[in-house]
């Protein structure tokens, strides 16, 4: 071993001492905690919504061999010493050594996260951030394996919804910069930004020849608590928009209210809801039933795990006849709801087939503020069902039992009126359930 050779070794040992347990050891060997339940995010990256990760611990385990770190080590040495332009922020090369190896990965929903990006993230989590309102998501197109950056679905009264940013619209181009082979999750920050700032999107529209470009403001977008009414004097109606941290608490309290009302019914809407916290689509659920699983979980390596309702918090009554409505834009938690009443014969399915995402992530804290969301397994309905697998078709998601026309960009409808046929038409099944 030359001089030069041993030094490297003997400085890759001095900085896994020194560092333990810091995002650049965390990077290279993340175990998350078997003792902690698994994580799920909302459908994807999201541009300005809660991407639906739970703070868990990180176990850190550390390579015997030393090799990779070394080489890791000689270039970011080299780089300091030479890289014609002087480094300010020595940092950055680690974290870009970070998010180079997630994006190895080809995993559309893991990602690094800065401290400061990090911190957006728990804020998001509480249900309140500053944006333009609209998810963001990924997807393979072509038989070459290329990925396009698109939008499932809006926040209503939210800057992109004023806008008239729609759902389905694909992006191309973030204030003129191309988005051609961009991680979503890069397309997402480009897009996040402080309230009062604009940002410009050049987007594809079905049923445009041109793209189109849109000026948003961004603001502080606060998701709105769930909205409920009572239909026809005896169908109670609840919108959930996102599976954040008041997820169940303000589904819980909406139905309360429904019931004070003697509803007979009960739809309960995840039109274009993304998804979020894993534990509040086990706890939206078990306001439904209280007996079995709710959803498998498959880790590497490991059986599968059931993760069941809980007892005692049942609220909707047995007898009661349930619809929930569902779009392409219902995903993750949403989907994990709508499986398990499906499933259990507890709820009809109305409307379109959903995103199709099935896989958990866990976020692990890392010690310099940072984080890692990182997939780490797959989810299954109570009948094993894995939506993130195609039919012959090639669909994904949940199959509603009774099948609506989705979004038409060509009509002279907008998309809020198609929705609100949809629940017309949802209400409809419900009547003829009280009739029968």
């Amino acid at each position: 071993m030359n001089r030069s050779s041993f030094q490297v070794r003997v400085w890759v040992i001095v900085l896994l001492v020194i560092l333990a347990g810091s995002s650049f050891v965390a990077g290279i060997g993340v175990r998350h905690s078997a003792a902690s339940g698994p994580l799920l995010s909302l459908v994807g990256r999201v541009a300005q919504i809660v991407p639906g990760v739970v703070e868990q611990g990180n176990g850190i385990t550390v390579r015997t061999d030393l090799q990779p770190l070394a080489t890791f080590w000689q270039v970011r040495e080299k780089i300091l010493s030479d890289f014609v332009d002087p480094v300010e922020d020595p940092a950055e090369l680690t974290y870009g050594a970070i998010r180079g190896m997630v994006a190895a990965l080809e995993d559309p929903y893991s990602r690094f996260m800065t401290p400061e990006q990090y911190e957006e993230f728990r804020r998001e989590a509480a249900g309140q951030f500053e944006g333009i309102g609209a998810y963001l998501d990924e997807r393979t197109v072509g038989e070459a394996g290329e990925t396009e950056v698109f939008i499932p679905s809006i926040i209503p009264g939210g800057p992109a919804s004023e806008a008239d940013i729609r759902p389905g619209d694909v992006v191309l181009a973030v204030d003129d910069e191309s988005m051609e082979g961009k991680h979503v999750s890069a397309v997402a920050d480009l897009i996040r930004g402080p309230e009062g700032t604009q940002v410009t999107l050049t987007l594809r529209r079905a049923g445009r020849t041109e793209p189109l470009t849109v000026s948003v403001s961004r603001r502080q977008v606060i998701i709105p608590p769930p909205e409920h009414k009572v239909i026809d004097d005896r169908i109670g109606y609840v919108w959930l928009q996102t599976f954040n941290k008041q997820a169940e608490a303000q589904l819980r309290a909406a139905i309360d209210e429904l019931l004070k009302e003697d509803t007979k019914a009960l739809l309960l809407d995840l039109s274009d809801n993304g998804g979020g916290l894993l534990d509040q689509a086990i706890s939206v659920t078990s306001l439904f039933y209280d007996d079995g699983p709710v959803v498998y979980v498959r880790e590497r390596g490991r059986q599968l795990q059931p993760l069941n309702a809980l007892p005692d918090q049942v609220v909707v009554p047995a007898d009661m006849p349930v619809v929930v409505l569902v779009t392409g834009g219902s995903a993750s938690a949403s989907e994990i709801v709508a499986g398990a009443l499906q499933d259990l014969g507890r709820a009809t399915i109305v409307g379109q087939d959903t995103f199709g995402k099935a896989k958990v992530q866990t976020l692990i804290p890392l010690d310099d503020g940072s984080a890692l969301a990182l997939s780490t397994a797959v989810y299954l309905t109570p009948n094993k069902r894995d939506l993130s697998k195609a039919d012959d078709d090639n669909k994904r998601g949940v199959k509603p039992d009774i099948q609506l026309p989705g979004f038409d960009p060509d009509s002279s409808m907008t998309a809020q009126q198609w929705h609100d046929g949809m629940v017309d038409k949802a209400v409809e099944v419900l009547e003829k359930k009280l009739a029968g």
